[in-house]
């Protein structure tokens, strides 16, 4: 059962942009054939600092993990890196979004999407199943020497809903999203990484969802509307909004608006009209707590502001409710396992070297010019 709206609340419009585990980002660096050096460059170019990496809490704004892939796609000449069983070159996102533009329905899109997918023999494939209660995009085959079988999984699924939900021009909400995988350490994330319910261990990775989005028409698109894409690739398809039944989405918003004073579960369920004790039964349906909630929507504001600029501690501190920046502290490295000098390392090199007019030639940026060209 959807819960109720927020009494007072403007919009439920998704707010607080979520941070990622650090150990997707080891995930997707392992592995691949570059060289110290390089990776430092890319990692600085995308404000990470490398201790980071080093930390089993640490966090990542969807960002900065963006341009570490784009700077790595580049490097590679491989729009997935290293995760399919031959390159896709730069440029062939660009070539399937052509292809898929033009057809009259979404369902018409994804067949053309999934005859594309064969002429690439890449070693994955997807189908396409429907009936008169659900849709179903299963991953039948995947590269099996792939470097990371969960996350090749993971990136094939949110390029498949991320780029189908902008064709028709809407968030495609799923009923549910199976993982063929263990359930791994960092599920939490997974409210907030696609726009529906995750299950793990599963015979087969799929999403379900209503079967009336594959009627949906293909939105026409300008030019200039898919350079867009391209230039900001993978942002738009790899990160999308979370459903907007999800009790843990709403919670998180409304906690967003507030962000300085102290809320508990009582003032968040009065405003739902709802008692404490059905909002946490709400929560546990998705795996969620308000506590939770509470901390990592004040971790990954807390990162985002550190990460962008040189703002003093106290500012941060006092603007998320914490009494002193020692308070701040304690809780900051509870939350990361590191200190806000670890995160604010990468924002600081970035003011000081890093200007995005005055990169080489051979960045990220370039990659965006060239596949959008």
């Amino acid at each position: 059962m959807p819960m109720p709206s927020a009494a007072g609340s403007a919009s439920t419009a998704f707010a607080g942009r979520p941070t990622l585990p650090i150990s997707y980002v080891r995930d997707f660096l392992a592995g691949l054939p570059i060289d110290a050096p390089t990776l430092h460059g890319m990692l600085h170019l995308a404000t990470i600092s490398p201790t980071l990496l080093a930390q089993r809490h640490g966090r990542v704004t969807e960002e900065q993990f963006a341009e570490l892939f784009r700077s790595v796609a580049l490097h590679m000449d491989d729009e997935m890196p290293g995760l399919y069983a031959r390159p896709l070159r730069c440029g062939t996102l660009k070539v399937l979004s052509i292809l898929i533009l033009d057809a009259p329905t979404l369902q018409v899109a994804i067949k053309r999407w999934m005859q594309f997918n064969r002429v690439l023999d890449d070693g994955s494939v997807f189908t396409l199943h429907r009936d008169e209660q659900e849709a179903v995009i299963r991953i039948d085959a995947y590269p099996r020497q792939a470097r990371s079988a969960r996350l090749v999984q993971e990136l094939h699924m949110k390029l498949v809903h991320g780029l189908c939900s902008w064709i028709i021009g809407a968030r495609i909400e799923l009923e549910r999203i199976d993982f063929g995988f263990a359930r791994p350490d960092d599920a939490a994330d997974y409210l907030f990484m696609f726009p529906g319910p995750a299950r793990f261990g599963q015979p087969v990775t799929a999403m379900v969802f209503d079967p009336k989005y594959l009627d949906r028409p293909v939105r026409r698109r300008s030019g200039l509307e898919l350079r867009d894409l391209l230039h900001r690739a993978p942002l738009d398809w790899l990160f999308v909004p979370p459903s907007a039944d999800s009790a843990a989405h709403r919670v998180r918003g409304w906690l967003q608006a507030r962000l300085g004073e102290d809320c508990d579960i009582a003032h968040v369920a009065g405003a739902f009209g709802l008692s404490a004790r059905t909002l946490v039964r709400h929560l546990q349906a998705e795996g969620a707590t308000f506590q939770d909630i509470k901390d990592a929507l004040r971790r990954d504001v807390a990162i985002e502001r550190l990460t962008r600029g040189s703002e003093p501690l106290i500012s941060i501190a006092s603007d998320l409710g914490f009494s002193s920046v020692a308070a701040f502290h304690r809780a900051f490295r509870r939350w990361t396992g590191g200190t806000p000098g670890d995160y604010r390392e990468g924002g600081e090199a970035m003011e000081r070297s890093f200007a995005r007019e005055a990169r080489p030639a051979k960045t990220a940026l370039a990659y965006r010019e060239g596949a959008a060209a």
